[in-house]
């Protein structure tokens, strides 16, 4: 037996009221909360309730090396975020011919709902957004930032150490002899200074742990892939120990790295890795 035309009508009017409300939280909760300073507190507790809501998510696909590199970071806010995505590892035996169509001729690069987008930096903060490690209030995201700027200046200290072995104008020899006279100083002071930042940044913030609020951030992501990476002793010249002397570090990166959806997320790379 059909319904009754009212009743159909009546149920269609109430889905669209439902519609109507959340869209309006959701422009209160997204768009206003984060520019009114006063509401800015409630504006995160707000926005984690929005997505526990079952919004439909993009279809996302990010394509880099196999290694951790500048995606790595974007790799750990999803995984920590419960964001799904599609990991795509390319051999380095492919780049040459996939540069000349990749967006900029670089890598990574970022698929969202086939629409292509470049900039490791940029779909930081989109994935940050979206799983909401990237803090709404815009005091707390400006502290993201800065910690995040922090981590670049260190990279960006670095990378001359690596660009000088594809230098074709002087010898490998001298190449290898130039690099390591750079990564004695990178490890004797500009890490070290670094890594004191850190420790001051973590020491601001009173919360619970983290260098931003009272949960993991994609300031945690960016600098912890970064550590861990200067940690592994894959650095020629920057011994594994670099941080031991760094003990409120220490303690964050243990705690990062224990979050369950960290663990998860490297136990699931040593068995992609093992097949």
């Amino acid at each position: 037996r059909p319904l009754a035309p009212t009743c159909t009508t009546h149920h269609s009017q109430a889905d669209m009221l439902r519609v109507l409300a959340g869209a309006g939280v959701g422009f209160i909760g997204g768009y206003c909360m984060p520019k009114i300073s006063a509401l800015s507190p409630i504006a995160d507790p707000i926005e984690d309730a929005l997505r526990q809501l079952p919004f439909p998510t993009p279809t996302i696909k990010l394509t880099y090396f196999d290694l951790g590199g500048v995606a790595e970071k974007i790799r750990l806010t999803c995984a920590v975020g419960h964001l799904p995505f599609s990991d795509v590892r390319i051999p380095f035996s492919s780049w040459p011919e996939l540069k000349p169509k990749a967006k900029f001729g670089q890598l990574p690069l970022m698929e969202v709902d086939g629409k292509t987008f470049a900039q490791s930096s940029a779909m930081l903060l989109y994935v940050g957004k979206l799983t909401g490690l990237y803090p709404s209030d815009p005091l707390t995201a400006m502290r993201c930032d800065e910690v995040i700027g922090v981590m670049e200046d260190l990279q960006g200290a670095i990378r001359p150490s690596i660009l000088i072995m594809r230098d074709n104008t002087i010898s490998k020899k001298e190449a290898q002899r130039k690099q390591m006279e750079m990564r004695k100083e990178l490890a004797d002071t500009k890490i070290p200074e670094t890594f004191g930042y850190y420790e001051s940044l973590l020491a601001e913030n009173k919360s619970g742990g983290f260098f931003v609020g009272s949960k993991p951030s994609i300031a945690d992501m960016a600098v912890f892939q970064q550590l861990k990476w200067l940690k592994s002793g894959t650095l020629d010249g920057v011994p594994k120990t670099c941080a031991d002397k760094f003990p409120q570090l220490t303690t964050w990166y243990v705690k990062v790295s224990s979050l369950p959806e960290v663990e998860a997320w490297y136990e699931s790379q040593s068995k992609a890795q093992a097949k």
